[in-house]
């Protein structure tokens, strides 16, 4: 009797000791396989997303950024003629373009106060002969205005290159000898491909680059800045792999865009808003357009000499604001 429960005991314990089947190890292995391929897809599928995302928003950065620094220039662009009118020491034309030799319809010379010698001492119609003769025709200006203020000329010769006279420049050193007025310019450049702008086949060989030039170190010179001195004149890329790019000036008169100052009635004197229409190609080798419109911050106003002979050298600051106050209104 002891040796039958024995038996039977003994055969319950193999029976419950007894391990998985090959079968069965094999369907947790194939289980286990699967969730472990699943979790790895989708990691894997995360991580690509997640720099894939990064990389477009780095493209998308640095056409805003580029768009951000012209504006910000832009909106701080400057010249009398914006609240005043261009001052003549004589009966003839003052300022206004060099000759045509573009084909382009000449602009007109912006409103001119005539000759106010006579309510000026010796000394200070002297003064401002002397104001003319410094700032009448070069290449930065086009004359003075009746406060004396210089005239910056906007300057445009191609579609793809655009300078003018800002307020924007910030001295980053104390005392350093620079002005907040600085001559910016906006233009393509020559660029060197990267390994893998190289590799990529997508992306065209003869892309060049979006630079902004700058240059504070001597804003009342007479001539245009030379981008190759690098002492004076600072370069920044701002967008690499630019196929084309354009601006264009609003004419508020007839109410549409040019692509030429020269045809826009004072349009090297004053400027009222510009389209930038850029194409380039991002990292991944993808061609995209993009089209930003700006405007300045100055009131659209033209302004008008109200007197025949303004006392130009007592008229100081109020001038300019009884002049732009008396203009008309004309927007876009």
């Amino acid at each position: 009797m002891s040796a039958s429960n024995s038996t039977s005991v003994s055969k319950e314990t193999l029976a419950s000791e007894r391990g998985f089947t090959l079968l069965e190890i094999l369907i947790a292995i194939t289980i286990l396989a699967l969730i472990s391929l699943a979790v790895v897809s989708i990691t894997e599928n995360a991580a690509l997303t997640k720099e894939r995302t990064t990389e477009v928003n780095e493209n998308n950065l640095q056409i805003e950024t580029a768009m951000s620094r012209f504006e910000w220039d832009l909106s701080q662009v400057y010249s009398p003629l914006y609240f005043s009118t261009l001052l003549s020491m004589n009966n003839g034309p003052v300022g206004g373009n060099p000759p045509n030799t573009d084909g382009d319809t000449a602009a007109v010379v912006p409103p001119v106060t005539p000759n106010p010698a006579g309510n000026m001492g010796p000394l200070a119609q002297q003064y401002f002969e002397q104001l003319v003769q410094r700032f009448e025709r070069n290449e930065h200006f086009m004359g003075v205005s009746k406060e004396g203020f210089p005239v910056p000329r906007f300057y445009a010769p191609e579609k793809s290159v655009f300078e003018f006279f800002t307020t924007s420049n910030r001295r980053k050193v104390e005392n350093q000898k620079q002005s907040h007025f600085a001559w910016v310019r906006y233009a393509l450049a020559e660029q060197t491909q990267t390994e893998e702008e190289e590799k990529n086949t997508n992306m065209p060989k003869s892309l060049k680059s979006f630079v902004r030039y700058f240059s504070a170190d001597d804003p009342y010179s007479e001539k245009r800045i030379n981008i190759e001195d690098v002492d004076r004149v600072k370069g920044a890329v701002l967008l690499r792999n630019v196929e084309k790019l354009e601006f264009q000036f609003w004419d508020f008169q007839r109410r549409k865009w040019e692509t030429s100052l020269r045809s826009i009635q004072n349009g090297e004197s004053i400027v009222r808003g510009v389209k930038v229409l850029i194409t380039w190609y991002d990292s991944f080798g993808t061609q995209r357009t993009a089209s930003r419109i700006f405007r300045t911050h100055w009131p659209m106003v033209t302004p008008q000499d109200q007197t025949t002979a303004p006392p130009a050298a007592q008229a100081g600051q109020q001038g300019g604001v009884n002049s732009a106050a008396g203009g008309g209104t004309n927007g876009f």
